[in-house]
């Protein structure tokens, strides 16, 4: 099996739709480019399989609600199982990551793999991301896992599909061997917060051409406007009407690259009052404007080599 191009397509919950893999191999790999533009930045989604990302070169910013990781080359990072994430970067970097379901490892949720060591290590309520730096001796063998999986993945090895699920268990076991404290503590709550944000991120990303207001956004997890805001400032670090003008500006760069619509057209589908408005807006967010941001990047799009 070859490595797939990276895409993200979610439902209205924001899961993810596209499977990673097979259901007879459930595991996909990635070898991707990202850079500052809004096309590679990776929205906020989640999926059930863990995700485990490697860093070869530049930085990366990864944010879980609450938290932000900082990668640098060399380092490694497992997300667990339906974490909501983002990433984004001030410059280029490249990544490989591998996505799998519990399935690899276990076989089946009656198996004692699932029930004895999957099923505590993703039903963790303090266990959602962990960064391996590149420095980090513990992480040497997480690290090694990966690589050894990755490498048979990419290069289509005969037998790699023995490989990747020997590594990856290998991988797993490790980790409720390092943090089994962590997945042991069963008096930890699900995050309230998480459940919220996911609610309101989606009546953002479903109805953010139309002009909404805090109380619309609150509305949608049941809750309180200041509760909104403390909400958002708890597990994204912004505001909610920052979160929306954030994601109609990069549907907006979207609608830049990808259509030859007039600016006008594009702001109003966007949710912006006026064309001056979203071209203001999206010239703090994007040091250029839109007529000049869709010029740089079709040409980029144009001369860049697939994945």
């Amino acid at each position: 099996m070859s490595l797939q191009e990276c895409t993200v397509s979610t439902d209205q919950d924001r899961r993810e739709v596209c499977p990673h893999g097979t259901i007879e191999f459930p595991c996909a790999g990635y070898d991707s480019v990202y850079s500052s533009h809004a096309i590679n930045r990776i929205p906020w989604h989640w999926h059930e399989e863990l995700e485990v990302i490697f860093l070869p070169s530049g930085t990366l910013d990864v944010r879980v609600p609450g938290k932000r990781f900082r990668m640098n080359a060399g380092d490694c990072l497992v997300i667990n199982s339906n974490i909501l994430h983002e990433a984004e970067t001030s410059n280029e970097c490249r990544l490989h990551s591998l996505v799998f379901h519990t399935d690899l490892i276990s076989g089946s949720d009656s198996s004692v793999f699932y029930k004895k060591y999957m099923y505590p290590l993703i039903s963790s309520c303090t266990l959602d991301c962990v960064l391996f730096s590149a420095e980090d001796t513990s992480g040497v063998s997480i690290r090694q896992c990966f690589m050894m999986a990755f490498d048979a993945l990419a290069n289509n090895r005969e037998g790699y599909e023995f490989t990747v699920r020997e590594c990856l268990s290998r991988l797993c076991f490790l980790l409720c061997t390092f943090y089994k404290p962590e997945i042991s503590d069963t008096s930890a709550k699900p995050d309230q917060d998480s459940f919220r944000i996911k609610e309101m991120i989606h009546m953002i990303q479903s109805r953010y051409a139309e002009p909404l207001k805090l109380c619309d956004i609150a509305q949608a997890a049941n809750i309180g406007e200041r509760e909104c805001l403390r909400c958002f400032h708890r597990t994204l670090g912004i505001s909610p009407m920052q979160y929306l003008i954030r994601y109609r500006l990069s549907k907006g760069a979207l609608l830049l690259i990808n259509t030859n619509k007039s600016i006008a057209e594009i702001s109003t589908r966007c949710g912006f009052d006026s064309p001056s408005n979203f071209s203001l807006t999206f010239k703090r967010k994007y040091q250029c404007s839109p007529r000049e941001y869709r010029k740089n990047n079709k040409t980029l799009l144009s001369s860049a080599l697939p994945l």
